[in-house]
């Protein structure tokens, strides 16, 4: 197959050159990464480094921009990233993962699938849109077979069919690299099919870790009838009852509440699976029958280590069989356990509680969907039962009868204050003033209506946000009203409170909350800000967004702390867009280097990414997830990642300027050389000196 050596990007040219990456060396296309994305953004594809070193084709949804903004020039451009994407999979060993949606390359599927068949280091990808009786999908299931490096698979929005369903079974039977399988939101073309489809996955011997929604067992079209497949729930219960391999298992709820006795099967098969330990059920239809099926699964295995079990419909549940729940569970080998409340009364916590706080082995409790009204007494039993250190309560919405657990209750982190949850606007204004004083609150969301704004509430909210000094989490939302000079005013308070701030890491806003003027103020704090890690800005003028990018794409690249910027409708923004949304991918490649050096990959590349972001409350937070450990015990990692190469010889080796240790042939003239220095000298020209500065070898 004869492709281009290169495509244009406006003026600018990538060259497409074979893959350059070496042990301890970047590939070539990580210095054109921004260009490269800049051309494949127009459908919503983008190249990130998830891990050091290996690039990720990732979904950038409503990342197209400028020029390119429109269906004329998608059509028109849409063989040329093909043409990239192919060149990526075959001759790049450092692409490693990559999300396709097939609708999109729907009349380059054949280019598609030779890039599939050929490609050197794919061990991950996820297949979207792909349908039924189409090329596509004849090509696609025979490329699977190829993939024989393949460790996760996933499919989204897509329908089986019997030909596609042949191809993946042999690939199912036949792999053993794939750990990792995933299916959401599929359905099947007739019952025969999903048949076929149990059938292919009782045939595999590899796979570790597997989700899937309950629509897959969904024969024919999703609307307007949605048939289930008993046979195939079946099938599917004996495939996971007798599977060997299988640790992780998520399963995803409908909307039907016949799903509940075909979800059946599922629950007590699993309960004879001897090898799973992690187990999620999310939004399942349960009955008595459910609840003591999954009790039954507690008492039965003795491998299960964590359970969560949240947003299920238990309206035909009675009390006895959640009490009977609770009480098994401190008899199990369960570490971690997530458990939905809405169904227990207030008589039932302390029991609860009493039960799950006799298992010293159950390490971390999450409750999640409590009724608000009962926070007080669901703390308060955690306290009477010593369980705060291992119980965690999920987000509440403050109610006029909750506005005095908020200082109360320290086992509160995480708070919704709703407007339209107070019958009074005192009783707004107090829970506003109480805000401050509530150190143990990280997360905060506010929800007011613009009236409230112009009532007197914004200057409250104002020294509301400045004096929370533990807020790490901030979502403000209000609706459109007029806007006349007291909400100005409320505005301009809001945006300097928001400056003055320095522990938000995760901003949200969404209506009006800011005009021309805070907008520049936003953007003087997202310049200076060295805390700030996410931003989602959605204000209902177009015109902010705009010129939040003009203000910020000049002297961004300042900007070491940002990693994720959502906005309304970046395409307006044109090439400022392109400038400050470069700067974030830099930032999260950054954080991700820098976040394995600290884990122990001492390459080069990676320590000059610790030393630029070593003081990023993002790589603290990405240090906790790789290495399982609390904020201190993260940053006190990365501290000590720093000093492990303070010291000349082990700086130098690291930097490439020496493959062993610095030695220095002696001078007639008896001047000191580098060795002679004291450590402390080598330490004060470190100060000067990172990493980076060193150039690698050409």
């Amino acid at each position: 197959m004869a492709l281009a050596k290169s495509v244009f990007c406006g003026s600018r040219r990538i060259d497409l050159i074979p893959c350059t990456n070496s042990e301890g060396r970047l590939c070539h296309i990580f210095r054109d990464i921004s260009l490269w994305n800049e051309y494949i953004w127009i459908l919503d594809l983008e190249l990130r480094e998830l891990s050091p070193g290996q690039l990720s084709l990732v979904k950038k949804h409503k990342a197209y921009v400028g020029a390119y903004a429109n269906i004329q020039n998608m059509l028109e451009q849409t063989e040329s990233v093909a043409t990239l994407l192919h060149h990526l999979l075959t001759r790049h060993q450092c692409v490693s993962s990559a999300v396709i949606d097939t609708s999109i390359f729907r009349h380059h599927h054949q280019l598609i699938c030779d890039a599939l068949c050929k490609s050197l280091s794919l061990k991950k990808l996820k297949l979207e849109a792909l349908q039924p009786a189409t090329p596509a999908s004849r090509n696609i299931a025979t490329a699977l077979l190829w993939l024989n490096q393949l460790q996760e698979l996933e499919f989204q929005y897509v329908t089986f069919n019997r030909y596609f369903i042949d191809g993946l079974s042999e690939f199912l039977a036949s792999t053993r690299s794939l750990t990792t399988f995933a299916v959401g939101h599929e359905n099947f073309c007739c019952k025969d099919d999903a048949v076929a489809f149990a059938q292919a996955l009782g045939r595999n011997q590899s796979i570790t870790t597997m989700s899937f929604d309950i629509t897959l067992l969904l024969t024919g079209p999703l609307w307007p009838e949605m048939p289930v497949s008993h046979q195939h729930a079946d099938m599917l219960a004996d495939c996971l009852c007798g599977n060997k391999t299988l640790h992780t298992l998520n399963v995803r709820g409908g909307y039907r509440e016949r799903f509940s006795a075909v979800a059946r099967p599922i629950v007590m098969a699993l309960a004879k699976n001897d090898t799973l330990t992690n187990l999620s059920l999310v939004g399942l239809s349960l009955e008595d029958e459910d609840i003591d099926l999954i009790t039954w699964l507690l008492s039965q295995n003795r491998t299960l280590a964590s359970l969560k079990m949240i947003t299920c419909d238990g309206r035909g549940v009675s009390s006895r069989a959640y009490s009977n729940l609770a009480a098994l569970t401190s008899d199990t080998t369960l570490k971690e356990l997530t458990l939905d409340l809405s169904r227990f009364n207030t008589s039932q916590y302390l029991s609860l509680f009493r039960a799950l706080a006799s298992k010293p082995s159950l390490k971390k409790v999450t409750l999640e969907r409590f009724n608000d009204v009962d926070v007080a007494e669901i703390c308060e039993a955690m306290r009477e039962t010593g369980v705060q250190e291992r119980f965690f309560i999920g987000t509440h919405c403050v109610l006029p009868n909750t506005i005095d657990a908020l200082t109360e209750c320290k086992e509160l982190s995480s708070v919704i204050v709703m407007s339209e949850s107070f019958d009074r606007f005192e009783l707004l204004l107090t829970t506003l003033s109480l805000l401050p004083s509530c150190g143990h609150v990280t997360s905060l969301c506010l929800e007011l209506r613009e009236s409230e704004l112009r009532g007197g509430a914004g200057s409250l909210i104002a020294q509301c946000i400045t004096g929370m000094t533990a807020l790490r989490k901030l979502e403000l939302s209000t609706s459109v009203c007029g806007i006349g000079d007291a909400f100005n005013e409320a505005r301009q308070e809001l945006a300097h409170a928001l400056s003055a701030n320095k522990s938000i890491r995760r901003l949200r806003v969404y209506g009006p909350w800011f005009g021309e003027t805070e907008t520049e103020t936003l953007a003087d704090t997202l310049q200076a800000s060295r805390t700030l890690c996410e931003l989602y800005f959605y204000p209902h003028d177009d015109g902010c967004v705009i010129s939040l990018m003009r203000k910020l794409s000049p002297n961004f690249s300042t900007n070491y702390s940002l990693l994720d910027m959502r906005v309304q409708r970046p395409q307006n923004a044109g090439d400022d867009w392109f400038t400050v949304a470069g700067v974030i991918h830099r930032n999260c490649s950054l954080v991700t280097r820098a976040s394995h050096f600290v884990k122990g990959r001492r390459v080069k590349y990676c320590a000059a990414a610790a030393e630029l972001v070593h003081s990023s409350p993002g790589l603290v937070e990405r240090v906790q997830e790789l290495a399982s450990v609390d904020e201190n015990e993260a940053a006190s990692l990365i501290k000590i990642s720093l000093k492990s190469f303070s010291e000349l010889n082990v700086f130098m080796r690291l930097a490439g300027v020496v493959k062993c240790g610095v030695t220095c042939h002696s001078r007639d003239d008896g001047q000191k050389q580098l060795v002679d220095i004291f450590p402390e000298c080598w330490l004060c020209i470190r100060k000067y000196l990172k990493v980076g500065d060193i150039l690698d070898e050409q």
